[in-house]
C-alpha cells in the first residue's frame, strides 16, 4: 500500500521532528518531503503531524502509524536479508552425526542456534557410533560429526573441541556415602560398577576403566549399558556405583545423587569435538563451522539429591 521510500521518508520526519533535518537525511529537498509528508496524511484521512511555524510535533494518529512504520520496514528488511541469504546457499543440507551420550550437554545447543541462524539449510541429524561416522565422512555420506575423543583412523578429518568434561560419581541415594559431598575414588573400590558398553561407548569405557586403574584397582563391572539414562536408572535401582560425565547431572532421579570425584592421579578429561573432512569448503560447513566455539569447560556440579 504505502513504498518503502514514502515510510522512509515519514520515519525520517517522525524521528529528526525538523523537516530541513529529515530532508537531509533521506537526500532530497524540504518541499518535496513536505508535499509527500501532505499526499500521505491526505491518503490515510488523518494529520500525522501537528505543525506549527517553530515546531513539529506526532499527532496521536502519528504515533501509532510510526510503530507500523517501522515494523514494515524491518520485515521488509529481513526478507531481503533472507532472500540473500537463501541465494547464497541454495538448496544446502548438513549431514551430520552425533554419539548419543553428548546428546545433553551444548550439542543439542549447537544444532538449535544454527538451525536458527540458517534455517535455509536442510540438517540431516543422525545418532550413531564414532566409527560409523568416521566411515560415513571418508565416503562423503556425513558432513559433520560429533564425537568423544580420542579417535581412531582420523587420517584426513579436522577437529575442534567444543566441551571439556569431567567424570563425577553416581550413586543411589541409599548408599552410605551418598550424603557426602564428594567422594575418593578409592573409596568405590570394592563396589559393584554399572559401566558404559566396551563395544558401543568404547572411549567412555576406557576412561572410566583408566581412571579406576590408576588410583590401583579395576573395576567390578557386573553391567554394561550404553544409553545414559539405562546407566543411572540400573543406579537407581542400586545395581551398582557409576563413573558419568558431569553434564548428566541435569537428570534429576529420587533415587540416585551426583559426586565429584578426587583422585590422586590427574583427572581424565572427557573432551567432545567436532570433526569434517578436511578441505571441504562447502558454505553450508562452513557457516557451521563458524557457530561452533572453541570449547567450553563444563561447570562440575555438586550433588543433586
Amino acid at each position: 500500500m504505502f513504498s518503502t521510500r514514502l515510510l522512509t521518508q515519514f520515519v525520517a520526519v517522525a524521528e529528526e521532528l525538523h523537516f530541513g533535518r529529515a530532508a537531509l537525511r533521506v537526500h532530497m529537498a524540504q518541499s518535496p518531503l513536505s508535499q509527500a509528508i501532505r499526499k500521505l496524511e491526505d491518503s490515510l484521512g488523518v494529520e500525522l503531524f501537528a505543525r506549527t511555524k517553530r515546531s513539529v510535533a506526532l499527532t496521536q494518529a502519528g504515533e501509532v502509524f510510526l510503530q507500523e512504520a517501522r515494523s514494515l520496514l524491518r520485515a521488509e528488511h529481513a526478507a531481503i536479508a533472507l532472500t540473500r541469504h537463501a541465494e547464497a546457499f541454495g538448496s544446502a543440507r548438513l549431514a551430520i552425526g552425533f554419539v548419543g551420550n553428548v546428546a545433553y550437554g551444548i550439542v543439542p545447543q549447537l544444532l538449535w542456534a544454527f538451525r536458527r541462524s540458517h534455517p535455509e539449510v536442510h540438517l540431516d541429524i543422525s545418532e550413531m557410533l564414532t566409527r560409523e561416522q568416521i566411515r560415513n565422512l571418508v565416503a562423503g555420506q556425513l558432513d559433520v560429526g560429533i564425537v568423544r575423543l580420542p579417535i581412531q583412523n582420523d587420517i584426513g578429518l579436522s577437529r575442534r573441541i567444543v566441551e571439556k568434561d569431567r567424570f563425577v560419581a553416581a550413586l543411589p541415594a541409599g548408599h552410605p556415602k551418598a550424603r557426602q559431598k564428594s567422594i575418593v575414588l578409592t573409596e568405590l573400590r570394592n563396589e559393584p560398577f554399572v559401566a558404559y558398553s566396551h563395544e558401543r561407548v568404547p572411549v567412555l569405557h576406557s576412561a572410566g576403566i583408566a581412571l579406576c586403574l590408576q588410583e590401583g584397582f579395576y573395576p567390578n563391572v557386573v553391567c554394561q549399558a550404553w544409553q545414559a539414562s539405562t546407566i543411572l536408572s540400573f543406579v537407581a535401582a542400586g545395581v551398582g556405583v557409576a563413573l558419568v560425565p558431569s553434564h548428566l547431572t541435569v537428570f534429576r532421579h529420587a533415587g540416585l545423587v551426583y559426586l565429584p570425584v578426587s583422585t590422586a592421579s590427574a583427572p581424565v578429561s572427557l573432551d567432545i569435538a567436532v570433526i569434517w573432512r578436511t578441505g571441504d569448503r562447502s558454505q553450508a560447513l562452513q557457516a557451521f563451522l563458524a557457530t561452533v566455539p572453541e570449547f567450553r569447560r563444563v561447570r562440575l556440579l555438586g550433588r543433586h539429591d
